[in-house]
Formats: C-alpha cells, structure tokens, sequence
C-alpha cells in the first residue's frame, strides 16, 4: 500500500494563512495561553509540515496541543537548562509543550556545536507533540550543522516476536547540509508512523495490513488496536533493534522515562550537532556531500520513476512551492475544527 497524502483528502479547502494563525492563536487563548511566543513556535513548526505535504503531523496536530494542554496544565516557565557541561546538556522543558521544549533544545544544541563541535543535548519534561524531526533537521542545515535526532514516545511497538507493546514509534532522523539540497533523512521505526494511520483512519480510508496487530497477536486493521493491541517495528528485527536504541538514548541517557513509563511528558528527546567546517572545512564538505547526492541522482532507474530524489526533496520542494502563497490548502474538517477550537 502505498502512502501519499496528497491523495488521501478529496475535501479541501484554501484558506489565508493569516487567517490560520489568528485561529490557532484564539484557540491557545482559549485555553490561557497568553504568551506569543509558545503560539507562534507550535504553529510555525506545525504549518512548515503541512505545507511540506506532512499533514498528518500539521494542522490536525493543533487540536492535539489544544487537547494536551488541557490535560497537563500550563507551562510552569520557559524551558530551561538542567544540565550544562560544555558540549553535552540537558534541557528541563518545564511542563511546555514538547513543540516548545524541542525548539529550545535544538537551538541549544546549536549553539554548543559552534562552540565546541559537537553536542549532544537531551529534552525532557515537556508534554503532547514534538513535531516531526525533520522540522529541526532543517534548522540545524541552515546553520552549516550536520543533525542526528530522535524521540521516544507512549509505547506502541511491539517485538517482532511479540505482542505487547514496548517501544515507542521512536524516529530517527539525519540533516546534512550541501552545495544544493540538503539531505534530510526522518523515518519512524515502526512500520508505520501512527501520525499517518491516524491520517488515513481520518479519511475513512483502509489502514495497512501490515501496520497492526490485535491485544492477541492477530493482524487487524482497527485504529482502536493501534493502543489496545500494538504496533508492528519497520522490517523486523532491523527496525526494532534501532527503535529500542533511540528508547535508550531517549530515555535512560538523559533522565526520561521509557517503556511503559514513558507517558504524559516524561518520554524525551536528543539532539546531536556536529560542525563540518571544524573537521574538512564546510565547503570541502558540502562540496562532497553534493557530489555523492548527484551521483545518486543520476544513477539509472525505472523507466517508469521521471526522477530520483533524495531523502527530503520531495519535502522542500514542496514547502519552497507553498511558501510562495499567502493561501494554503488544508483538509476541510481540520479548518472547522480550528474554528471550533477558536470560537
């Protein structure tokens, strides 16, 4: 089965983007979020994805925000640092949500790989969504740094032997700067990203047989077994063997929860910046980088494939192309369900 978002939705509708943000910031209101600040980084990140073609981690995720928030309280302050050792750091994102607490963690990080190199920096303490990984790599390559980031979550995966649920969905994701396009690389390690299954449960569309099982270990294609049984890991024992790594280093490494414990904003999240131009030089490296990605590019395929991509073009262009019209197109239920949020 294949996935492409752009063909999931037949009801759309186009919408000023102005107009989207004065929602959003009505709706973070509504529920005492006063400060500017925390509105304008939730919805930058969340409407960069729904205009890359990333719609199921873009403007549906606002109700999610609206909904954890009303959960888990406001933020107790701005996010902080609870350790800081040179390059390595940990930052205490002070019960923010996790899109706030992530944005000051990659700055952080940064910061220090100017500084020093390389870092690593981890975030906890933060609640509801951190977006998507790919939204931070892009940071990190418009600042010349090369990226390594993941995030553990509510276990939903299961062993590929097993059925219980005991791993989050847990992406891995690279951002690595060049001459041209960058190359960013966010994949979750389970077969499926449970942003997407929503997505397509959302749409009334059939979810993918190989995504699911039930509370037994039978294959089901139910949203409600996506929590009540488990999640299958990407390629078996491959994307199993990575995810429960970013559960560690996501979780043990920087004082998070993981497994079963990591719920309600105690899972976490890690960064690694390193600074080319310390070890070859940036434009030695970038330069080599962007000859390694047109060969790729210009290697034979499939009469039937007009092109080969990188990981992430596809997602620039497309962001490149919306960013270029003061409209966006948005899912129809989405727009009434920020008007409602707003209301």
């Amino acid at each position: 089965m294949t996935y492409d978002s752009r063909r999931i939705y037949k009801i759309m509708v186009t919408i000023p983007r102005s107009e989207i943000l004065e929602l959003c910031q009505l709706a973070f209101k509504n529920v005492g979020i006063t400060d500017e600040k925390i509105t304008r980084t939730s919805f930058n990140h969340l409407l960069y994805n729904e205009m890359s073609g990333k719609k199921s981690h873009g403007l549906l995720r606002i109700k999610w925000c609206i909904d954890a928030i009303k959960k888990n309280g406001l933020p107790h302050s701005s996010p902080s640092l609870a350790l800081d050792l040179g390059g390595l750091a940990i930052v205490d994102g002070q019960n923010n949500l996790g899109l706030v607490a992530a944005q000051y963690g990659a700055q952080i990080a940064m910061d220090k790989a100017k500084t020093h190199g390389i870092s690593f920096v981890g975030v906890r303490n933060h609640f509801g969504t951190t977006g998507t990984m790919n939204y931070y790599n892009r940071l990190f390559v418009e600042d010349d740094l090369i990226s390594i980031a993941g995030c553990n979550s509510l276990a939903m995966v299961c062993h590929p032997e097993g059925f219980d649920p005991v791993i989050g969905t847990n992406p891995i994701s690279f951002g690595i700067p060049s001459k041209k396009t960058p190359c960013i690389i966010d994949i979750t390690t389970a077969q499926w990203a449970y942003g997407k299954i929503l997505e397509l449960h959302k749409a009334g569309k059939n979810l993918p047989v190989d995504a699911i099982v039930d509370k037994d270990g039978n294959p089901s294609q139910k949203i409600s077994d996506a929590i009540d049984g488990a999640m299958l890991p990407m390629n078996g024992y491959k994307g199993f063997s990575i995810g429960l790594a970013i559960e560690i280093l996501s979780g043990a490494l920087i004082g998070a929860k993981s497994g079963h414990n990591a719920v309600g904003g105690s899972d976490g999240i890690f960064f690694i910046a390193i600074n080319p131009d310390m070890l070859v030089g940036q434009n030695q490296f970038e330069e080599h980088v962007e000859a390694l990605l047109q060969e790729v590019k210009s290697s034979r395929h499939d009469a039937k494939v007009s092109e080969i991509l990188i990981p992430g073009e596809r997602s620039f262009r497309m962001h490149r192309e919306s960013n270029n019209n003061e409209t966006i197109n948005i899912i129809d239920s989405v727009y009434q369900e920020l008007k409602d949020l707003a209301a």
